[in-house]
């Protein structure tokens, strides 16, 4: 819009006519992101608020609704990590698709961006959120799942970006297919599990 990028809700009960509801919030907002379900009597949802670039930060927020049309509760759920302990997460980071529901928490894969001499780098990588209180991080992980290597990652409309942006879960097999955006271009699609994502956190945990 006008005044910059903010997040807008919608709904549709046939994928043929759509309503549009009020913006969640005030610009500059990006990633909402809805959990799947309610929890505790009321909607949840992830975002990164930022600005123009006078105060910049990238950091994941938790906002509650009990109607989808009014937001508030707003707590802080995690943040860059500067440094070389965890580099790839350094500048910004950003909720992707809708966290995945598991018996130890809330799944969620997201975005970390790493600013270098040639530009930005988006890779991706994933957290476990409390069930009943999903703005406490209970894993995260230290070194990403995955990285820009592929020539339709690194060449594109914005170079070097692999952007999570939904998943689909088999709850019986726990398997995961994650789409992702390719250096802004095209779309990308990478398959893991469950059982995987939870060991890898706990083989090379972040916290």
């Amino acid at each position: 819009g006008y005044h910059g990028p903010t997040i807008g809700v919608g709904y549709t009960f046939d994928f043929k006519t759509f309503y549009q509801l009020e913006n969640a919030f005030l610009p500059y907002n990006r990633n909402g992101v809805l959990f799947p379900r309610k929890i505790n009597g009321r909607y949840m949802m992830l975002s990164r608020p930022s600005d123009t670039g006078h105060t910049p930060f990238g950091d994941i927020f938790l906002s509650q609704s009990p109607d989808l049309e009014y937001w508030g509760h707003h707590r802080f759920v995690m943040g860059t990590y500067g440094g070389d302990f965890s580099a790839w997460q350094s500048m910004k980071i950003g909720p992707g698709p809708c966290p995945i529901e598991t018996d130890e928490g809330w799944l969620l894969i997201y975005h970390g961006v790493l600013r270098t001499c040639s530009g930005y780098v988006y890779r991706m990588g994933c957290a476990l959120l409390d069930l009943e209180e999903p703005w406490k991080v209970k894993q995260r992980s230290r070194y990403y799942l995955l990285a820009p290597e592929e020539l339709y990652e690194q060449n594109g409309d914005v170079p070097n970006v692999v952007f999570p942006c939904a998943a689909l879960t088999d709850a019986e097999t726990g398997r995961i297919a994650i789409y992702y955006g390719c250096a802004d271009t095209v779309t990308g699609l990478a398959f893991t599990t469950v059982d995987e994502l939870m060991g890898w956190m706990k083989k090379y945990p972040l916290i």
